[in-house]
């Protein structure tokens, strides 16, 4: 049994020292292009550096500028937030009505759900073009609808409502498909016998609803709303496509000020102390979320 046991051991070392050699690679590969700019850019917020000249330490300079009351960021911040929330909110209840017309019984729902996934995939700067093309002020697509049924035309980019309500649809555009698809596995992993159950006991269409599917789909929500929180923090392809900023740096986001103060005027303790202090509200509003999710499972539970 002693020898036995021996060889199982060394059997054991053998193929853990296996998979630590094909694992290593992917954290190296991990490491290199996450975990080395995010160190970088933490230690650029507490320095003053335009890339032309070695990095000066400046301390908390840069962080005390960001919550200065007469700075922009605390206001480009809120905006992020706000603007956002109202795309996030959309895009989760729009992507679960859509989940359940894909989930239901229907001819050519496999095309649907193909179609349903494409501008998920599809090159952000390719659709984002198509798509300033419409609002073009001079022979835009939609103008020339409104013109074509009457209406006076819009130049949409001198708007803040119309930009943020653009913006907000091509962010919606883009992302439902995602959540669509895995509100769609949720809700087939949902047991069918209880459905069955429910509709021999009278439960009507929308008692199952309330009482069995949405409750069976509280892990996928929260998996659908945490990963849409990281991704409205990280919103700015879209606002530098579609809006710029404008109308008079009227929807410009934090996210879209950090990167033109990183590639654009060479800002880079700004940008590293603006990335920084975004990244750590990121991870406070995750925490919130999944802090406030587990406390109402736990009371679930009891």
């Amino acid at each position: 049994m002693g020898v036995k046991r021996v060889k199982q051991l060394t059997i054991a070392k053998r193929e853990a020292r296996i998979a630590y050699l094909i694992i290593i690679p992917f954290f190296v590969y991990i490491a290199f292009w996450n975990l080395l700019p995010l160190i970088f850019g933490i230690y650029m917020g507490f320095t003053e550096y335009n890339a032309l000249s070695p990095p000066s330490w400046v301390g908390l300079r840069n962080y005390i500028r960001f919550f200065d009351g007469d700075a922009p960021y605390l206001g480009l911040l809120w905006r992020q937030i706000w603007v956002g929330v109202i795309a996030l909110s959309i895009n989760t209840f729009l992507s679960f009505f859509i989940a359940l017309a894909l989930n239901a019984p229907l001819k050519g729902r496999g095309f649907f759900r193909v179609s349903v996934y494409i501008p998920a995939v599809a090159a952000v700067s390719v659709t984002t073009a198509v798509f300033v093309s419409l609002l073009s002020p001079h022979g835009g697509g939609l103008n020339r609808f409104l013109i074509s049924i009457g209406q006076d035309p819009v130049i949409w980019n001198h708007s803040q409502f119309w930009m943020v309500f653009w913006i907000t649809v091509f962010f919606i555009w883009r992302n439902v498909g995602m959540a669509s698809i895995i509100w769609l596995g949720g809700l087939q992993g949902i047991d069918p016998t209880l459905h069955e159950a429910a509709k021999v006991d009278g439960a009507s269409a929308p008692q199952r609803l309330r009482f069995i599917t949405i409750p069976g789909l509280r892990f996928v929500a929260s998996y659908i709303i945490l990963t849409g929180i990281i991704a409205v923090m990280q919103m700015f392809d879209v606002i530098m496509f579609i809006s710029g900023g404008n109308p008079f740096g009227q929807t410009d986001v934090l996210m879209y000020r950090i990167y033109r103060y990183g590639a654009v005027t060479f800002n880079l303790g700004m940008a590293g102390a603006s990335s920084t202090i975004l990244g750590l509200f990121t991870l406070l509003f995750a925490v919130l979320y999944l802090r406030m999710f587990l406390r109402k499972e736990e009371k679930d539970d009891a």
